[in-house]
């Protein structure tokens, strides 16, 4: 990051090291101050970050081409984006981007299979609310009530 300091001086500040090396655009900006009479001058400090913060900085993982077809291959044989996501330490959205990139067409997420509606309609006739159906099934209660619908039951009124 480039701004001036106390003496009125443009200074180029380390904002860690992964950002240490300078990119094109940078340099130019750098020569072209230089070539106007300004002083640029690098502040190498070390970055100081809270323990309780560092827990959350998250480096990026970048993986091999023969990680990325594991991870494929994996996939295709059942495993989740979620379990493929801790397994090689990468954010779920960059397996989900491998996969898309590869080509994978993806599993939908149904939540309330076959079985699942059937023990919920169950549920429901007993009496249950739609919400602590949800809770007993790992789902929301929106889920359910949608399902309920279009399985045909008749849904109570809302209780106040």
């Amino acid at each position: 990051m480039i701004g001036r300091d106390r003496s009125g001086a443009f200074s180029l500040v380390r904002l860690a090291d992964s950002l240490s090396n300078p990119s094109a655009p940078l340099l130019r900006l750098i020569k072209t101050l230089e070539r106007h009479g300004e002083t640029v001058c690098a502040q190498v400090e070390p970055v100081v970050v809270h323990p309780a913060v560092a827990t959350d900085i998250k480096e990026n993982r970048k993986l091999s081409p023969d990680e990325v077809a594991e991870l494929v291959a994996a996939y295709q044989q059942g495993s989740t984006v979620s379990a493929l996501s801790e397994r090689y330490g990468a954010h779920w959205q960059t397996v989900d981007r491998h996969l898309a990139r590869a080509g994978v067409a993806k599993r939908s997420q149904v939540k309330m299979t076959p079985e699942r509606t059937a023990k919920a309609k169950k549920l429901y006739a007993k009496g249950w609310s739609a919400r602590r159906i949800g809770q007993e099934l790992h789902v929301c209660a929106s889920t359910v009530n949608k399902t309920l619908k279009r399985a045909g039951v008749k849904m109570r009124p809302p209780v106040a």
